[in-house]
């Protein structure tokens, strides 16, 4: 889904507005690492929880040098289980949870959301980015590529200021972010 450059993957971080100092930041599929090194850079979290699925981008991730050296401080953990259960975060402890190209896999779609709204704070964040070549895969595989009904789902999960923000990038890069953020108490 990408041209492996990590250009939209970093673009998207760069486009994420963070209050909290410090936060703590879920990324589902970190992949080869580009958002979650863009995510350190820029948000200097004191907690940041990658959830992938890949063995082997797992280990390739816990070899890097910048993200070795933060597993060995407790900042990065990396964890092998599906994202619709993650009882290691705690509830209401989480400022981000980010995920390029990987709410198309999501099934069903309700349980991940549910858990999402979980882990994260009141005022929390969740952002997805996606990209329209996604609608043109094996839909078997690609489950959720109707962005109104992501954003749909997203509502009924208890998500405010939800919404499908304008179109970033050109190309292959191109990607769209479907944003919302937990309600407040």
């Amino acid at each position: 889904m990408s041209s492996g450059s990590g250009a939209d993957s970093l673009d998207a971080v760069a486009s994420i507005h963070l209050a909290a100092k410090n936060p703590v930041i879920v990324e589902i599929g970190p992949g080869a690492g580009y958002a979650m090194s863009g995510m350190i850079s820029n948000f200097s979290p004191s907690r940041i929880y990658g959830i992938e699925i890949s063995e082997a981008f797992r280990k390739s991730l816990s070899e890097d040098e910048q993200f070795s050296k933060l597993i060995k401080t407790g900042v990065l953990s990396l964890h092998g289980d599906d994202a619709k259960d993650l009882p290691f975060i705690p509830d209401n402890s989480v400022d981000l949870l980010f995920a390029h190209n990987v709410i198309y896999f999501l099934d069903p779609i309700d349980l991940y959301l549910k858990e999402a709204y979980r882990i994260l704070k009141p005022g929390g964040q969740v952002f997805w980015g996606v990209k329209d070549m996604a609608k043109q895969m094996d839909k078997n595989v690609y489950i959720n590529t109707d962005w109104d009904k992501c954003l749909e789902a997203m509502k009924a999960a208890g998500f405010t200021d939800v919404q499908q923000r304008k179109g970033r990038l050109e190309g292959g890069l191109a990607y769209i972010p479907l944003y919302g953020i937990k309600k407040h108490n």
